[in-house]
Parts: structure tokens; C-alpha cells; sequence
């Protein structure tokens, strides 16, 4: 079978010629793009960075202050527990007491007797007879119910003097070395007397056994007496 040739026109010979010279140059524009971007990759350096976690900050919220709780009222009839303490409560006794005034004594354990006394808040007088057993006295009286009210005050007598100041002195020095000591002050001859007294009892019985016990040879070397004393009544 004869070969078909195919002739062009001028007009398409030089189309064709223009668009072999468009793609040659797209071609070769494409390589030299091709080169200069691989060229440019091998300058690059690349670094990976671990972005830490976003850090979420949570405001601190002040806790409100505790309350502090009320202090409790402090009501008619109520004290604080509080441990016998013989020589402190001597201290803490009236220092002095009218002949004849009114008094109310009772025997009571040494425990019942802190609260009897912090509850009645009144003048008293305290003397330890036993371990078990003290009389509390209260000057102006004072009524303890379902207990039996003595209304006499005994003690044992030390020495009278005129001088306050100098019976509180000697008064004070018996009550440091651990004695119930108070001084009882009447008026004889128109002038004020001070006796100082050791012991404050409901019975004259109680009183002179207390005297018996008493190391005297103490008392008088403290107080400055000149010869042992003896029990008196102080009131009524």
C-alpha cells in the first residue's frame, strides 16, 4: 500500500514550529526550576520542636477563715474544772473577818469544794482537817442545798496586836508555810484589835483537836509568838 504523505501549509508549518519552540522553553523552564528548588533543599536545615502542652494556670481560691467558735456565756452557777490545790486556796481566803459576823461552814471533799467555792463567789475561809475532808467556811453566810449548815466559827488564837500592818505581815508568813491563817478583828477599850487565828472550824471540839495537831514550836517561830496560843470562838 503507497505511504499517505501529509504536507502543511506555510501557515501551519509555522504554527507548529512556534509551538514546538513554547513547550521546548516550558520544558526547559520547568527543568531549571526543578534543579534550583533541589539545590535550595540541601541548604535547608530542618529542626523539629516539641511544643510543650499549653499550661493552664488555675487561680488559687482563698479559703474563707475558720470562725472562731463563740466564747460560751459565763452563767450563774457554772466554773471552770479545776484541781484541788489546798495552799492555793489558803492564799485565796479572806484575810480578815469581824468578830461575830455571819457565817456558813460545811464539811465537804476537797474536789466538791474547789466548785462550792468558785460557784459562790463569796469571802471564804478553807481548812483541810483529813484527806477527805475539808471545812470551808463562807463569811456572810451562804446556803448549800441538801447540806447541813453550821452557823459557829471556831479557830485557834496565835497572838492580838493593834498593829494591822504588822498582824498581816505575820498573817502572810503563816499562810506561805502552808497555814490557814486570817485575823479576826474586834474592838476592845475604844481601840481595834487584830488576832491572828490558824484554822477556821464549826465546832470548839474540831478547834482543839487542831490545836493538839499544831507544831507550835513552827507557829511561833513564823508569827513571832511568845507562848502557844488556845482555841476562841470568832462567831456568833
Amino acid at each position: 500500500m503507497p505511504r499517505r504523505e501529509i504536507r502543511l501549509t506555510d501557515t501551519q508549518a509555522r504554527v507548529l514550529a512556534i509551538l514546538i519552540i513554547i513547550f521546548s522553553v516550558g520544558f526547559a523552564g520547568f527543568s531549571l526550576a526543578t534543579f534550583l528548588l533541589m539545590k535550595s533543599r540541601e541548604n535547608v536545615r530542618v529542626e523539629i520542636v516539641e511544643i510543650p502542652p499549653a499550661r493552664v494556670e488555675v487561680p488559687q481560691i482563698e479559703k474563707p477563715a475558720m470562725e472562731q467558735p463563740a466564747a460560751p456565756l459565763e452563767l450563774p452557777g457554772v466554773y471552770t474544772v479545776e484541781t484541788y490545790d489546798y495552799r492555793k486556796l489558803i492564799l485565796e481566803a479572806t484575810e480578815m473577818v469581824e468578830r461575830g459576823v455571819e457565817v456558813s461552814c460545811y464539811a465537804l471533799e476537797p474536789n466538791e469544794a474547789v466548785g462550792v467555792i468558785r460557784t459562790a463567789k463569796k469571802p471564804f475561809l478553807i481548812t483541810q482537817v483529813s484527806r477527805d475532808t475539808c471545812i470551808v467556811a463562807f463569811v456572810g453566810g451562804h446556803r448549800l442545798q441538801n447540806r447541813p449548815e453550821q452557823k459557829s466559827l471556831y479557830g485557834v488564837y496565835v497572838l492580838s496586836s493593834t498593829s494591822k500592818e504588822s498582824a498581816l505581815e505575820r498573817m502572810f508568813a503563816l499562810r506561805s508555810a502552808g497555814y490557814p491563817s486570817y485575823l479576826m478583828k474586834f474592838t476592845r477599850d475604844g481601840r481595834d484589835w487584830f488576832t491572828l487565828v490558824v484554822g477556821a472550824f464549826p465546832t470548839l471540839e474540831l478547834a482543839e483537836e487542831f490545836n493538839k495537831n499544831l507544831n507550835w514550836n513552827e507557829v511561833m517561830r513564823i508569827s513571832g509568838a511568845s507562848k502557844p496560843g488556845f482555841t476562841g470562838r470568832i462567831s456568833p
